[in-house]
C-alpha cells in the first residue's frame, strides 16, 4: 500500500459517522457459531447412529449355532409376548415347539374359480427353542395364503407350511425361507434329510382327484423318487409316512391303507375306519418293522403284510387321569419310550402308559390352532421354563425402529432443505437490488 493510498483511507474513515456497535454482538455471534457446531455435531452423530443401526437391521441374521445337546422339554409353553421377535431375523439353533398362536384368527380371500369366500388362518406362528427362546414367524409375506399345515422336522431344524400348490420352507438355524414347489406339505423323513409333499393335477373342486406324493431331498427341495396317486374321489384328502430307510411309503386315502415302495410300488393295500388314520410323520417304529395306526384304540400294523398287532387302549388311559388334566384327540406320534409311545394329543404332550402323563402343556385357551413337535434329541423329563424371552431388542422393535429411520431421514431431508433456502435467500436478495 502506497503512502498517497494510505492518506486517502485515513481521510475517508475520519470523515465518515461512527457506526455503534451493539452490545454482546459478538457473544452472540461466538454462541451461534458454538450452537451450529453443536447441531451439527448432534446431526452427525444421529446420522451415524442411524446408519450403524440401518446396517445392524439390513444385515443378514447371523445363523446359531448347531449342536448335539439334548434339550428338555418345558413342562409348559405360553402365548407369545407382545413384540418377540421374527424368527428370519433372529434364528434358534432349533425349534422344540411350533404351535399358531390363534387358531381362530382367519381372513377371507375370493376364489374367482369357485366365485366364494374361502377361509384361511392368519398366523402368526410360535416357536419355542431351548432356553425359553421365543420366537414369531409371520406367514403374510409368504405369496399364497398359508392353509393352516404346518410340520416341524424331528431334529428342530425346519418347519414346513403350506401355501396354495407349494410349500415354504424355513431353516430355523439362518431364517432362511425358501419356496419347495413339488406340493403342500405331508410330512419329514425320521432323520429330518426329506420331505414328503403332495402335488394335486386338478383344481380342488373338479373330479376326479388325482395326483402324486414327492420325496423331496433338503434343504434343496429336488424329487427324489415319487409315488402316483390313482384318480380317486372328492375330497382330495391324502396322508403320508415315510420309512426310517426312506424306501417306502405308508399312504391313507380316506378309508384305503397301502404302501408305497420306491423299487416295487404298492404293496399290501387294506381298509381302515375313516375315523382312523397313520398317527403322524413318526408312525414307524424306529425299527421300521410296524406302523402306528389309530383305529380307535392305538394299533402296531405289521409293515410287511398290514396285519393287525399290538394295540393300545389310550382313551382308557387318559380317563383315569385326573378330569382337569384329560384331552382326547388323534394320537401323534413323537417317540418310543421304554415301550411306551410319547404322542401329540391335540394341545398337550403325553406319555402313554397305564396311567397316561401329561409331558407338555400348551395355554389354556380355544384359541391355540396346529401343534408340532420336536423328537430328536428331547428329554422327555420336563422342567419347569422361566420367563419366555423374546429375542434381542433391535429384533423385537424392529418395526418401530425402521419407522423411526424413515422419519429422521425425511427430517433430516427438510432440514437440509431449510438450510440451503436461507443461504440462497441473501443472494438472491442482493441479485433483486443490483438488477433494480
Amino acid at each position: 500500500m502506497t503512502n498517497a493510498l494510505r492518506d486517502a483511507l485515513h481521510q475517508v474513515a475520519d470523515g465518515s459517522p461512527s457506526v455503534p456497535v451493539p452490545s454482546g454482538l459478538f457473544d452472540r455471534a461466538r454462541r451461534d457459531r458454538l450452537r451450529h457446531r453443536l447441531t451439527g455435531l448432534a446431526a452427525a452423530a444421529l446420522a451415524l447412529s442411524s446408519i450403524g443401526l440401518a446396517a445392524q437391521i439390513a444385515l443378514p441374521p447371523t445363523p446359531a449355532a448347531t449342536d448335539t445337546t439334548v434339550d428338555p422339554l418345558p413342562a409348559h409353553i405360553v402365548h407369545a409376548p407382545a413384540w418377540t421377535a421374527d424368527i428370519r431375523h433372529a434364528p434358534l439353533r432349533r425349534a422344540l415347539v411350533a404351535f399358531d398362536n390363534d387358531g381362530f384368527d382367519i381372513g377371507y380371500t375370493v376364489d374367482m374359480e369357485r366365485g366364494e369366500s374361502v377361509p384361511h388362518p392368519i398366523g402368526p406362528l410360535t416357536l419355542v427353542g431351548p432356553d425359553d427362546a421365543y420366537r414369531a414367524y409371520d406367514l403374510s409375506d409368504a405369496g399364497d395364503h398359508w392353509d393352516g399345515t404346518v410340520e416341524l422336522s424331528p431334529d428342530g431344524r425346519y418347519v414346513m407350511t403350506g401355501h396354495g400348490q407349494h410349500t415354504r420352507l424355513l431353516d430355523v438355524a439362518t431364517g432362511d425361507a425358501r419356496t419347495l414347489e413339488a406340493g403342500t406339505p405331508l410330512a419329514f423323513s425320521p432323520d429330518s434329510r426329506q420331505a414328503v409333499l403332495v402335488s394335486w393335477d386338478n383344481p380342488s373342486y373338479l373330479h376326479p382327484v388325482r395326483g402324486a406324493i414327492n420325496v423331496v431331498d433338503l434343504p434343496s427341495g429336488a424329487v427324489a423318487w415319487s409315488a402316483p396317486l390313482a384318480d380317486g374321489p372328492l375330497p382330495r384328502e391324502v396322508q403320508a409316512a415315510l420309512s426310517p430307510d426312506g424306501s417306502t411309503l405308508i399312504v391313507q386315502r380316506r378309508g384305503d391303507l397301502y404302501t408305497y415302495g420306491r423299487e416295487h410300488g404298492v404293496g399290501w393295500t387294506r381298509s381302515l375306519s375313516m375315523t382312523g388314520g397313520i398317527a403322524g410323520q413318526l408312525a414307524w417304529t424306529p425299527d421300521g418293522r410296524s406302523i402306528a395306526v389309530d383305529m380307535m384304540d392305538l394299533c402296531l400294523l405289521d409293515a410287511d403284510t398290514g396285519v393287525t398287532g399290538r394295540c393300545l387302549q389310550w382313551q382308557a388311559m387318559l380317563t383315569r387321569m385326573p378330569e382337569r388334566e384329560q384331552t382326547f384327540a388323534k394320537p401323534i406320534i413323537l417317540d418310543w419310550a421304554d415301550g411306551a409311545p410319547i404322542v401329540t394329543m391335540g394341545r398337550d404332550v403325553v406319555r402313554l402308559t397305564e396311567v397316561a402323563e401329561i409331558l407338555m402343556r400348551t395355554p389354556r385357551t380355544d384359541t391355540v390352532g396346529a401343534l408340532t413337535v420336536a423328537s430328536s434329541r428331547v428329554q422327555w423329563t420336563p422342567r419347569q421354563p422361566g420367563p419366555p424371552d423374546p429375542g434381542p431388542l433391535v429384533h423385537r422393535y424392529r418395526p418401530l425402529l425402521v419407522g423411526a429411520g424413515w422419519a429422521i431421514a425425511v427430517l433430516a431431508l427438510g432440514y437440509i432443505l431449510i438450510r440451503l433456502r436461507r443461504r440462497r435467500a441473501p443472494s438472491d436478495r442482493r441479485d433483486t437490488a443490483q438488477q433494480g
